[in-house]
């Protein structure tokens, strides 16, 4: 290599030591950090989802389709339920027949109230006592030396510079926005 400074031999051999530049560790390490949440929450979430879920099919199966919700919620509650079910496919273990009266159909719209209630609470609860620390800590190492180690991994403060958007905290509302609540449903 005609031309190399001894301090381009030696930072080449320190960046050849390591397999992934810095930069690109630490970034590496807030995605995953993240992913990391999102499935915690995503196997809270559906193992707390396994009564509404079931509630709704049990509702489903009284009523026998979506337009006959209609009757008993406003047009907008009807369409999130139903929508619902079409996403969660959720399938009983025994068929259950047709409503033989309203008042059947009203308890277990009751129950699917409540369980979809409950859930909320439990769900909103479980999110605002998430304890955000540690993959806060990690964007804001983020925020603070990614430029400076791509800076030194390519050796152009503007190259490392474009494109950087620094990562906000983490907060609830992050978590709310990604696994949103059930629908506050209301009877008529």
């Amino acid at each position: 290599m005609h031309g190399q400074t001894d301090e381009d031999r030696i930072f080449q051999q320190m960046v050849s030591a390591f397999d992934t530049p810095a930069y690109i560790r630490r970034a590496k390490t807030v995605e995953a950090a993240w992913e990391q949440l999102l499935e915690r929450c995503r196997r809270q979430r559906e193992e707390w989802l396994k009564f509404p879920k079931l509630r709704l099919a049990m509702v489903f199966a009284l009523v026998g389709n979506g337009e006959a919700l209609h009757e008993y919620f406003g047009s907008s509650d009807a369409d999130a339920l139903a929508a619902l079910r079409d996403e969660w496919q959720s399938r009983l273990r025994i068929p259950v027949s047709p409503a033989q009266s309203p008042q059947e159909v009203q308890r277990a719209l009751h129950q699917l109230q409540s369980a979809f209630e409950r859930f909320n609470a439990r769900w909103e609860k479980f999110v605002h006592e998430l304890d955000l620390t540690d993959i806060n800590r990690l964007r804001d190492g983020y925020n603070r030396f990614y430029v400076l180690e791509k800076e030194c991994a390519v050796r152009s403060a503007k190259v490392a510079r474009a494109g950087f958007q620094p990562m906000p905290i983490v907060t609830a509302r992050d978590l709310q926005d990604a696994f949103p609540a059930l629908p506050a449903v209301r009877l008529k």
